[in-house]
This record gives C-alpha cells, sequence and structure tokens, in this order.
C-alpha cells in the first residue's frame, strides 16, 4: 500500500494575503463611508452657516435703511463700506414693492435679478442660490407698511478653504491608515494561521514509517484544537484500514499458499516414479479438491473486494426465492437435512420484498447454510423466516460444535477462525463477508453460541412494507 502525505497545495493567493487584503478592503470601505459622511456633514454645516450670516447681513442693512430715519441710502453705503466684518466679495441689493432698486452695493450689477426671481422671493420669503461662485440669498422683509426684497451675495472663502483642507486630511489619513491596517492585519493573521500551520507541518511528518504519530490537538477547544482532532481521526482511520489491509495480504497470501503448496507437492509425488493408474486417478482427485478451495476462495476475496467498493443501486427481491436457490446450491455438496420454518406472521408476500442486490444476498444465505451444514456434520439444519421489530428475520441454527466464549468477541474478523475448527475445511472469510453485506444492506447481523450445542446466526432486512 502506498501511503501519499497530506500536503496543502499553494493556491494563488495564500490565506494570510486573502485575510489582509479582506481586512484592508472593509477598512477602506468604512473609512471612505466615514470620510464621505464626514465631509457631507461639513459641507452642510457650511452651507448652512453661510447663509445665515448672508441673512444676518441682509436684515441688518434692510433694518438701518428702513426703519432708522437718520439713514438713507448714501450713509449706508459707507457704513457698509467700513464695516470690517462684511463678508468677502459681498453685495447687497435691497428693492421696493414694485422691484425698484433702492439701495445697492453691486456697483456692477454683477447678481442678475428677473421677474420670476423676483416672485419666487416673495412667494417663499427666502430664496437661495449660485451664481457661478457667488453664493446669493433672496429675502423677503417688511416693516409696518410696506414688503422689501434683499438679495445678499458672497463667496465663502474661508469654508471652501476648511472643507478642501478637511478633504486634504481625510484623504491623507486615510493612505496612512490603509498601510498601517495591513501591516497590522499582515501580523495579526501570520499569528492567528501559525497553529494552522504548525498543524500541516506535523501531518507532513507522517509517513509509512510513523502512521501512529498524531498531531498536536491544542488547548481541545478552540478550532485549530477541532483541526487537529479532526486530523487525528482521519490518520487513525488511515491506519486501521492500513493495518486491516495489510493484515488482508498476509492472510489472503498464507490462505492462498496452502493449496497452492498442497497441489505441488501431489504433483512432485506423483512424478517422482511410475504409478498406476488408480494412484494417478486418486492424486488427480485431490489436487481437484485443491483447486476447488482454491478457486471458493479466489471467489471470496473477489466478492469482499466488491462490498468493499460497493457503488451499485439496489432493486426490490424476494428473499424466500433467494433462499430456496441457495438451499439447492448447498444440497448438492451437503447431505444435511436443511429444515425451513416460516412464521404464520407472514401472510403476504411483500414480507419476503427487500431493496437489494440478489447475487449479494444469496451469497450471504448460501455462507451461513453451508456453515452450518459443515459444522454440523450430517445433523439437521434449521433456517426460521419470520417477522420482528427490525423487519424481516432469517435465522439459521446448526447443532455443530458451537464456538468458545473466548473466541466470539473475535468471530467475524477477516480470516479468523475458532481453535475448535481445526479439523474442518475453510477460510475464515465467510462470516466477515455475510456480516458486511448485511450492514450493507442496512441490515442487523447477530450471532449466538454454545459449545456443543450449536450456534445461531440471525439477520434482518427491512422489507418493502416496513
Amino acid at each position: 500500500m502506498t501511503f501519499l502525505k497530506i500536503k496543502l497545495r499553494s493556491p494563488a493567493i495564500n490565506i494570510k494575503d486573502a485575510l489582509v487584503l479582506r481586512f484592508v478592503l472593509i477598512f477602506g470601505v468604512l473609512w471612505v463611508l466615514a470620510s464621505f459622511s464626514i465631509y457631507y456633514s461639513s459641507a452642510q454645516f457650511r452651507h448652512d452657516e453661510f447663509y445665515q450670516r448672508l441673512h444676518t447681513r441682509a436684515s441688518t442693512a434692510a433694518k438701518l435703511l428702513i426703519e432708522v430715519e437718520e439713514v438713507d441710502a448714501s450713509l449706508l453705503r459707507k457704513i457698509e463700506d467700513a464695516n470690517p466684518i462684511k463678508l468677502p466679495g459681498e453685495r447687497i441689493t435691497i428693492y421696493d414693492y414694485n422691484n425698484v432698486e433702492i439701495f445697492s452695493t453691486d456697483t456692477q450689477d454683477s447678481i442678475r435679478m428677473d421677474e420670476e426671481r423676483f416672485n419666487d422671493i416673495r412667494l417663499e420669503g427666502e430664496y437661495r442660490w449660485r451664481q457661478g461662485s457667488v453664493e446669493v440669498l433672496g429675502l423677503l422683509y417688511t416693516d409696518q407698511y410696506e414688503r422689501f426684497v434683499v438679495v445678499a451675495a458672497g463667496q465663502d472663502v474661508y469654508g471652501f478653504r476648511k472643507l478642501d483642507n478637511l478633504r486634504n486630511i481625510l484623504i491623507t489619513v486615510f493612505f496612512i491608515s490603509l498601510i498601517v491596517i495591513a501591516m497590522a492585519a499582515r501580523l495579526y493573521a501570520g499569528n492567528a494561521l501559525r497553529p494552522i500551520s504548525e498543524v500541516v507541518e506535523e501531518v507532513n511528518q507522517i509517513g509509512i514509517s510513523n502512521l501512529g504519530k498524531r498531531v498536536s490537538e491544542g488547548n481541545g477547544k478552540d478550532e485549530i484544537a477541532t483541526l487537529g482532532i479532526t486530523f487525528n481521526r482521519m490518520l487513525d482511520r488511515l491506519q486501521s484500514a492500513f493495518e486491516s489491509q495489510k493484515s488482508f495480504i498476509t492472510n489472503a497470501s498464507h490462505e492462498l499458499r496452502t493449496p497452492m503448496t498442497s497441489v505441488l507437492s501431489q504433483v512432485d509425488v506423483a512424478l517422482l516414479k511410475d504409478r498406476d493408474a488408480e494412484h494417478y486417478k486418486g492424486t488427480l482427485q485431490s489436487v481437484r479438491d485443491d483447486i476447488q478451495e482454491l478457486s471458493a476462495l479466489a471467489g471470496k476475496l473477489l466478492l469482499l473486494a466488491r462490498v468493499d467498493a460497493f457503488r451499485e443501486t439496489f432493486e426490490p427481491i424476494r428473499v424466500d426465492s433467494i433462499l430456496w436457490q441457495a438451499i439447492s446450491e448447498v444440497s448438492r455438496h451437503f447431505k444435511n437435512n436443511i429444515l425451513v420454518d416460516f412464521s404464520s406472521d407472514i401472510d403476504d408476500e411483500q414480507f419476503f420484498t427487500i431493496m437489494g442486490n440478489e447475487q449479494l444476498i444469496r451469497s450471504v444465505l448460501q455462507n451461513l447454510i453451508e456453515n452450518a451444514c459443515k459444522y454440523s456434520e450430517g445433523k439437521d439444519v434449521r433456517v426460521l423466516v419470520e417477522l420482528a421489530a427490525e423487519g424481516l428475520c432469517l435465522k439459521v441454527e446448526d447443532q455443530g460444535v458451537g464456538i468458545a466464549p473466548e473466541d466470539l468477541p473475535e468471530i467475524g474478523q477477516p480470516f479468523y477462525r475458532g481453535k475448535n475448527t481445526s479439523g474442518f475445511s475453510g477460510s475464515g472469510i465467510g462470516l466477515n463477508l455475510s456480516k458486511k453485506i448485511v450492514e450493507l444492506h442496512h441490515g442487523a447481523f447477530s450471532l449466538d453460541s454454545r459449545m456443543g450445542e450449536g450456534t445461531r446466526v440471525s439477520i434482518s432486512f427491512e422489507y418493502l412494507g416496513f
């Protein structure tokens, strides 16, 4: 058996790099979302704050001109020109109820006004718009007798400069943070994956020469421990399968060599000198028996291999029909009286129908009845067919030598034979093969025996109507 070491192939991108990439991507997305929220909130705050300042400047100018009798347009213009807190590019214009300009600091008439714009301001009370880089506020100002339209405009140079600075800070911090996160994520991923690497290294050191070695299971609680436990369980199965196969090959070689050695020795003896016809006839008969035994053993070995690699589909089969076929075949080689009893509970043919493979089920019944006849040495063999909790149950009982109590736990192992069976031919494969076939059909297999009284083998299957 060739034992292959378990080795992880390197993918296009390893797990550590994948984890780092995911960390960076997650952080990047969250940072972009957070930065966008911060920038948008700051831009909205700047916008509202600047228009509030325009509102204050427009209201103050209108109040001075309209409500203070001592202030006229000329004086108000001087006041505005000398105002140290006016906004960059500030322009204020006041219109009467006929939309006639009564005051303005916009000497170049840069703020364009039309009838539609006046209507919007008068309807809404306050109207905002942009004209290029200039932000404009239209305000409806009312006193006791008249309604005036005040238009204030300006450029928020400092506000936009702060936004530009905030944007640059967010972008710079974003790229620096990506580098830091990538380094931290790589360090974290390396520490997190180190136990897995150690497990893989330990697995790679296990080969055919040290198949009993196991990997470390850590604290036995976390995911790494689960990985180690899973590897160890797999190694247990591999070791068991390897030892089973090794034992099978050894025992099969021994069982095959015995009849072959017997055949060769008989032929060699017959060739030493001339013999009479009767002697040659006896030798050929003995050789024929050995070859028959060899053929039967090879057949069982092939059937055992077929069961181990069974991939065929089941179909409905009649167990009673297969039972009679098996009895007919065994009766050709043994003279025992085989008695078949059907329970009175079985009153419908559907109870005999199960899902299975006809050839395999026939081999089970034939092997069990053959064993019963062989170890009973001519005594009656009884086959009981009845219904049980498990389904259709078949019991094969003999009156043979029985099985010693110390042998019972081992009976059913490949090539194992009881200590009191040395006088009987056989290889020790039959019961193991029968048990595997029954289990393959999801059935139950049990064995009960007493020394000097006989053996009962019970098998059961679920019938289609169960």
